[in-house]
């Protein structure tokens, strides 16, 4: 099995972020921001404890790096902290899909719980520096059946994730450039509002051009106009890595017509 060597953590106030190392969490489980939306929500509130004992470091990752490759078999799980990333397939030729955007409290690999000796059906790459939490695989899997409401809020997790992609099939299927970035731009900024992530419509937004086009199955041409028509619409705002939603109602009219 892959194993990925997991860094000391840092000390509370260590709050330094820079393009190699990101921001590292807090020591202690218990101070963390991120920790009751994290998988292990219930589990975190109940006994911060458990989650402290549990954990084996933090690995912090620079951006623009794959630290996750297809068929790979993995003893690790991990929890995204602080930064981006996305899980993609590369083809033959170069080209990649983006299955899916990672954003701080996310677990990476949430598949391994359900089918453990598996090898990965995709590649994990760093968007921005990312620091996570790791954890052995195994201890998780023990941990995700600790108690009813840690059941739950697995059973929620796995329920959302699938019906994300769902939608996505729809959208690449069967909506136009401007409904399938709409619909990008509505379910990142409710799950980063979910999070406490998103400001009265406004987020750290690192994404690129090219890996809207690559999560969407259209050109950069198309993700440029698209994005152009929607500013010019005056649903969203956009500049230097951060996203305005003006108008949500309007943009999920957008997401549902086109």
């Amino acid at each position: 099995m892959s194993s990925i060597p997991a860094v000391k953590t840092s000390r509370p106030d260590d709050k330094k972020m820079d393009e190699e190392t990101g921001r590292v969490p807090p020591l202690a489980c218990q101070n963390c921001s991120l920790g009751h939306f994290a998988l292990y929500g219930p589990t975190r509130d109940a006994t911060p404890g458990e989650i402290y004992t549990r954990r084996r470091g933090v690995l912090k990752i620079a951006p623009q790096k794959t630290f996750l490759r297809e068929g790979e078999v993995m003893s690790q799980i991990f929890t995204l902290y602080s930064g981006w990333a996305f899980s993609f397939k590369q083809m033959p030729d170069g080209r990649r899909q983006i299955l899916s955007f990672l954003i701080p409290g996310d677990a990476i690999m949430l598949e391994n719980l359900y089918f453990p000796n598996f090898a990965l059906p995709f590649s994990v790459k760093s968007l921005t520096a990312v620091a996570v939490c790791v954890f052995k695989l195994e201890d998780m899997i023990l941990l995700t059946k600790a108690s009813g409401a840690q059941a739950r809020q697995l059973a929620a997790t796995m329920h959302y994730n699938v019906a994300c992609m769902n939608r996505r099939l729809v959208d690449m299927g069967r909506r136009s450039a401007l409904g399938r970035v709409a619909q990008l731009i509505l379910e990142l900024e409710e799950r980063l509002r979910g999070r406490g992530l998103s400001k009265e419509g406004r987020f750290h937004f690192p994404v690129r051009q090219e890996d809207i086009a690559d999560a969407l199955g259209l050109t950069t041409v198309y993700i440029n106009r698209t994005l152009d028509r929607l500013r010019r619409l005056n649903v969203i705002a956009f500049d230097r890595q951060w996203m305005t939603v003006r108008d949500i109602p309007a943009l999920r009219i957008i997401a549902e017509e086109e």
